[in-house]
């Protein structure tokens, strides 16, 4: 699939997540990009200048970066990434959008992005969740998470081909589904297999739930700790997609949804190969 500026797509630069993934690099950890008209990266974790390079995704053609909250894996190549936003920093140029805790420090956390880096930016907006921010043709509308970092948000950006529901890091609660009804692809982090939850995250039971309440025509897994090594996420993703009746991918490096009358998905043609899939020693099965 072509990323063109008359269509709504998506483009994966890797479903990994957690602090060991990080490092180990098994699932890649590049957050994903948007293309409505306007061209938004959402956290931008380790390699996604790398990665968008590797998948024909031009960084200098961004117009706004977003981070949504202050752990590495979400906002590692922001700031190199607002370079290319800025035409290596010779404009004011484009939208960079963050948590409180990545723009202005929270307590431990932050700030993530250093002031220059900010200046850079045309507009810097800081969101807290139920706010809102309209951006060419679409709404990004920020949505509550339980994690631990507190000022984390989740997405729901409004297109002209439907929304798009980000749940972000969070842990399973309630009030969670009412938040992403009417989504056409919902992108969930999911940081463990089967029913082994852990606070501040999901699991891919806790997905089950939560498709069962919002049926997107959609579910994209991302945010994937070293557990799915042992439950590897095409297996986990179609016992989803068994229990719920919801198409379920995992966010493979590659991987590109398309949203028009039908969402449509592309695999990515290189996916992890079977010798990624091995039983580590317990010492290093961790998030």
């Amino acid at each position: 699939m072509k990323i063109g500026d008359s269509v709504v797509e998506l483009a994966f630069l890797g479903c990994g997540g957690g602090r060991y993934q990080v490092i180990a690099q098994h699932f890649k950890t590049g957050g994903f990009r948007l293309h409505a008209g306007v061209k938004i990266h959402v956290d931008p974790g380790p390699g996604a200048l790398l990665l968008s390079h590797q998948h024909n995704l031009d960084p200098l053609a961004l117009d706004c970066v977003v981070a949504t909250h202050c752990h590495p894996d979400h906002y590692c190549d922001a700031e190199v990434l607002i370079e290319a936003m800025t035409q290596h920093m010779t404009r004011r140029r484009g939208v960079l959008i963050g948590s409180e805790s990545v723009l202005k420090g929270m307590g431990k956390f932050g700030p993530a992005i250093s002031r220059f880096h900010q200046g850079k930016a045309e507009k810097v907006v800081c969101l807290r969740a139920g706010e809102s921010y309209e951006l060419g043709d679409i709404k990004v509308e920020t949505t509550p998470t339980k994690h631990g970092d507190p000022t984390t948000f989740g997405l729901k950006i409004h297109s002209q081909k439907g929304i798009i529901g980000y749940t972000n890091d969070t842990q399973y609660f309630d009030e969670l589904a009412k938040h992403f009804i009417g989504s056409r692809v919902l992108i969930a982090n999911v940081t463990r297999p089967l029913a082994m939850r852990i606070p501040w995250h999901l699991c891919s039971d806790d997905l089950i739930t939560l498709l069962n309440k919002v049926k997107p025509e959609l579910a994209v897994m991302l945010h994937m700790g070293m557990l799915f090594l042992k439950h590897p996420p095409e297996k986990e993703a179609k016992r989803i997609k068994t229990a719920t009746g919801v198409e379920t991918v995992p966010g493979y490096a590659g991987l590109r949804v398309n949203l028009d009358k039908k969402v449509k998905f592309k695999r990515p043609t290189k996916q992890p190969s079977l010798e990624a899939f091995v039983r580590l020693p317990p010492e290093r099965i961790e998030v």
